[in-house]
């Protein structure tokens, strides 16, 4: 009874380490580190330091323009939040404005490879339309 008691409690551990361990897609968060984009896009050195300018230079775009909002609203009245459809389309043009300075950089295989990537949600379950 004891070893049943032992199994059970080691078979509880592991499901539950399985449990946590994330699952293949994005990881928390939504965005690769630059070693695993490496890694998964098959980047050479050049490729990896182009990438990891334009990443950068567009997340601080967002940031910017994010705060530039917040202070806005701050400002003034409360206003409006833009409509769904208004978010998905600005997403969109994030995300053509990214892969149209990608371009010349990455192989039409790699880009093909990132799309997927942005579209996987957390998990890897359905679209998700974010930035790496």
């Amino acid at each position: 009874m004891k070893r049943l008691n032992s199994v059970i409690a080691v078979l509880v551990l592991v499901a539950g380490a399985a449990v946590a361990q994330p699952p293949p897609g994005l990881p928390p968060g939504g965005r690769f580190d630059m070693d695993d984009l490496t890694i998964l896009l098959d980047l050479d050195a050049y490729q990896k330091g182009e990438v990891e300018r334009v990443l950068t230079e567009q997340r601080a775009a967002l940031r910017a323009a994010r705060e530039e909002r917040a202070a806005a609203e701050e400002g003034a009245a409360k206003e409006e939040r833009p409509s769904r459809e208004e978010m998905l389309a600005r997403r969109e043009q994030n995300r053509a404005e990214l892969f149209g300075k990608l371009k010349n950089t990455l192989t039409e295989q790699q880009l093909t490879k990132l799309k997927i990537l942005m579209e996987a949600g957390p998990g890897g379950r359905g679209p998700r339309g974010g930035s790496l």
